[in-house]
Order: C-alpha cells, then structure tokens, then sequence
C-alpha cells in the first residue's frame, strides 16, 4: 500500500509471552444455510414463444446471437394468473463477444409462465433465443460455516463475504485461462448490472449473476469485483483468496494488489469494478447505494494514493494498452457500452466528489514485519518472535495493538495473543510451541491509521536428539 501523512516517533519495547493456542482462542463461527441454486435452460424456438417451466423461477436470462439491435421482449403469468406487461429485457453491453449477447440478469416473481418475442428490425439477423431461468431462494439447504470477524476499523467498508450471500464454490475456475492474477491498483470503474431496480433479495440476484456469469457467459468468476445493492449492502465479488477471519475481504492479495476481473475488455488488469444492482439508464442510483460507492471508492482510492477527482494515463500492466481516463471512471469511458446507465453516468461527477468528500485528508498506511529468532527449535524450547509497525515515513508507531494469528500446517487461525508497540513500533512475542506452528501478526488499524499484517512466519519443530548409548565395559 502506498503511505500518507501523519505519523508518531518512537524508542522501547514491549513483550508478550504467550501459552499455545487452546480451544477457547479459536476464532469462532457461525452456521448459515443457504440454498442450492437451481437451474435450467429452454432454447425456444420461433415458432414456440412460450417455456415451458419446471419450477417458478426467482431470476430469468436471454442470450442470442445476432446483430446490433436485436433483442428479446418478454412478459410473465403469476400463480394467480396475472399477466404482466410485454418489456424488453435489457442487454448486459458487458458481455457482447462478437455476435453473441446476454440480457442482464432479471429477478422475476416466481411466475409459472415465460413468454418471449425476438426483436429482430428490419435488415438484422438474429438466431435462436435461449433462456435460463434460476431459483436462487428455494432450492436445498446447503450448510456453511462463516467465521466470526473482528470488528472492523474505522472507514473499513462493511463487505458481505461470497460465503455469506451463498456462493458455490464449485462454479469458479482456477486453473489455466482462469489463473487469479494481480496487479496494482491504479483504476476504479462503476457499472450497473442493467437488472431490475429496487431488488428485494439482492443476496439471491448474487447468486444469479454468478450463475449467470460463470455457467450461461463461460467466465471464470463473477465479472466484478463488488456489487452494491440498492440499500448500500456491499457484496464481495470475484474470489481473489483464502482471506484470515480478521481480514477484510478486499478482492486483493497479501501485497495490496488487486485481482483481475472480467468487467471491462482491455481495462481489466489494474483496476477495480464496482457495480449497482439496478438499471440507470432512467432512474437515478438510490442515495443508499451511491452513499456506499463513495465510501467504498474513498477506501480504496486513500489506501491505494489515488485521486478521486483525478485523470490519469491508464497503463494496461499485462498488454502495454494505454488510455487517459478519470480515476473514477464509467464503463462507458473505456468501452462501446450503455454500461452503467445514463443517469448513474452523469452523476459521476458528484460521485468523484464525494468521494473525495468521505476521504478528506486520508488515513496513515502502515507497515508491519515480524521475523523468528531461529525457523527450526526443538520441542519443549522457546522461540522468540519479533517485529516492528511503522509509517511509510520509516518512523515506528507507538501504543498500536498487535494480535498474533497462529495455526498448524493445514490448520485454522486462532488467536495467539496479543501486545501493544512499544516507543520505536517494535513488539515480541515469546511462543513455546508443541509442534510445527505458522504466525501472523496483524495490525487492525484505527481512525487515522489503516492496518496491515505480515507475511506468514514458519517455525518448524523437532524431536530433541536421542541421548548417545552408554557404553559398557571393555
């Protein structure tokens, strides 16, 4: 992270001799259970405009292939047999590849008929419609885990984990083309999701994009990094890491770098994309909503030195591709897209404003570091573990409090315990472990200072040495 500002001097130590980790100090965790998504896909064809369902669906999609233009309206039959309106489903600009084009995702109320029309205007062609239609709310139970977290620092977003809006693991890739990479961070893009407005279920539209997305679109995650719904709930998107219990889930690795998305052609690798639950091209962004992209976008534009009011010369660190473009930028900016709505575009302007608004001055990066007095101890010995937190000024940061996470290999982090800097920044912790043991100190950060933590610090234990035989009589 990159530093500013204010920080403290410093000149003594402070020590803490901790017992190994016991049951009580692990962190705790909550049970959640969430549905299983289900789904199915209907290819309708022209002369069929009516799918037939298996169960009334909480979210529906179209994707064609055909030319610029070409669309698809639809209307649905409730259970008690309302008819709503003909409307056209809007197209999500973000997903074009070519002659292929997705609806955006498109929260339905559990209706028991879906009827479809092409819109093909004179002179374009389209092909075949496809509809996926999902319930995201009704499907079965599946039980998950959530770790309790500490409470979060001052100007720390509050962000709804993958884990906590039910995602399915199972869906993500990893491997090959879809390889999580990371770069700095130096461009924020906002975006709408082009679905239905004033979402009642926003947790069940998450798991519907990430159906959506990495199932019907073929990517290798959801599209953005964080999804904002319509009463400012921050949802966590694309799946960067393992995150410790004490993390925020940032969308970034262990060095602050962002992870690459699948929001904007071209402008993905470097930069961050937030996107609204909703439809902007005619109505405004519900003020909860744009109260929490300011203060998400003010998070990561004081700890990455950003300009929230700035333009700058975005550099592609993968290709070399290069553009000017405002720091806070709409999709539009970087791409042939009606993304992120109208109104939500021209209000960008105060957006960056208050954003630098909730910013003000900024909070003090800090650093942290932690080494161990020797990486191999026998049992039964002690080792020492050491550190020091600064300011990018060099200068230590006395009376912070540091907390150190311990697990075995392949095990869960609990608390190991806890001490406070002394006047230089530094701090030690005294550790007599049983076996094998893997430390992180981590700094939570307060309100003018951000938070930080160290890398993984390994100590191995062994066997002591058996005693040499006692040799008899000659």
């Amino acid at each position: 992270m990159v530093g500013r500002k204010r920080t403290t001097r410093v000149a003594v130590l402070t020590v803490a001799t901790i017992a190994w980790l016991v049951p009580s100090l692990a962190s705790p965790a909550r049970t959640l259970y969430l549905p299983t998504t289900l789904a199915r896909t209907v290819t309708l064809s022209p002369g069929d405009r009516l799918a037939r369902l298996d169960f009334r669906p909480t979210h529906i999609a179209f994707s064609w292939t055909g030319d610029e233009g070409t669309g698809v309206r639809y209307r649905t039959t409730s259970l008690s047999g309302h008819v709503s309106r003909w409307q056209r489903a809007p197209e999500a600009h973000d997903a074009e590849r070519g002659d292929h084009r997705f609806s955006a995702v498109l929260a339905v109320g559990h209706p028991t008929k879906v009827e479809y029309e092409p819109i093909r205007p004179r002179d374009k062609t389209m092909g075949p419609v496809t509809l996926d239609y999902l319930n995201t709310i009704d499907g079965p139970l599946r039980t998950v885990r959530v770790p309790l977290v500490a409470e979060a620092a001052a100007e720390d977003p509050d962000i709804v984990t993958r884990r906590e809006w039910g995602a399915d693991e199972s869906l993500k890739k990893k491997r090959g083309g879809c390889t999580r990479r990371f770069f700095d961070l130096q461009q924020m893009f906002v975006h709408h999701t082009a679905g239905k407005n004033n979402d009642r279920n926003p947790a069940a539209t998450m798991r519907a994009i990430y159906w959506y997305h990495t199932v019907r679109q073929g990517w290798c995650d959801v599209g953005y990094n964080f999804v904002i719904a319509p009463d400012g709930t921050i949802f966590e998107g694309r799946w960067a890491r393992k995150y410790g219990p004490w993390e925020i889930h940032s969308s970034e690795d262990l060095s602050g770098r962002v992870v690459t998305g699948a929001h904007v052609s071209g402008f993905n690798s470097g930069s961050v994309g937030v996107s609204l639950m909703g439809n902007f091209s005619r109505i405004k962004a519900p003020p909860a909503a744009r109260q929490s992209l300011a203060e998400l976008l003010a998070w990561e534009a004081d700890r990455h030195d950003l300009a929230p009011r700035g333009r700058h010369l975005y550099v592609n660190p993968e290709t070399g591709r290069r553009k000017w473009l405002p720091t806070i930028a709409g999709h539009r900016d970087a791409g042939s897209t009606a993304c992120p709505g109208g109104l939500l575009y021209r209000s960008l302007p105060g957006v960056r404003a208050d954003t630098a608004a909730v910013m003000g001055d900024g909070k003090v990066s800090t650093t942290l570091s932690m080494v161990a007095s020797s990486p191999v101890v026998t049992s039964g010995q002690s080792a020492e573990l050491s550190g020091s937190l600064g300011g990018t000024d060099g200068l230590g940061l006395f009376n912070a409090s540091i907390t150190l996470y311990q697990r075995r290999p392949r095990g869960q982090w609990r608390v190991g315990g806890q001490t406070v800097t002394g006047l230089d920044g530094s701090f030690r912790f005294t550790i007599t472990p049983p076996s094998t043991v893997i430390s992180r100190a981590v700094f939570m950060g307060d309100s003018t200072r951000w938070g930080s933590q160290t890398a993984n610090v390994k100590v191995r234990v062994i066997a002591p040495a058996s005693p040499s035989p006692t040799p008899t009589g000659l």
